[in-house]
């Protein structure tokens, strides 16, 4: 039941920020360790740009790490603004806001690695990116 409650409460967090989000990137079931991973940005009021990835993976036994980063496109370069990792077992979330400037094309890049357990062995790992104009 506790596990019921858990799963209910992230589809809950998951399906608000699919809201919140006008257009997110999806990826499903191409890879060992991954059965989807949604990336998504979008922008609020007075600058606040939030962004989050959410990774389901392949076995609820198994663990996730994303190491998400905010970057701006300027001078030719990405460049990182913030950034943040966050692992955990089953499905999961992470999300971010941080303020940024009008007229500068943003994304979120996250790099997903799936492991049989927390300190386990590998089992993947790709990289996600997401672009929105401000």
């Amino acid at each position: 039941m506790k596990k019921f409650h858990k799963l209910l409460l992230i589809l809950i967090l998951c399906t608000t920020f699919l809201i919140s989000t006008p257009i997110s990137v999806s990826a499903a079931n191409n890879w060992p360790g991954f059965q989807d991973v949604t990336i998504g940005l979008s922008f609020k009021k007075l600058g606040l740009a939030s962004f989050y990835t959410t990774v389901i993976p392949s076995k609820y036994s198994y663990y996730s790490k994303i190491n998400m980063k905010l970057q701006r496109y300027s001078g030719g370069k990405w460049h990182t603004l913030t950034s943040g990792t966050y692992g955990c077992t089953n499905v999961n979330l992470y999300s971010r806001g941080y303020y940024v400037t009008k007229g500068y094309t943003y994304r979120v890049y996250s790099t997903v690695t799936i492991y049989k357990s927390k300190g386990g062995k590998k089992i993947n790992s790709d990289t996600f990116i997401y672009k929105n104009k401000y």
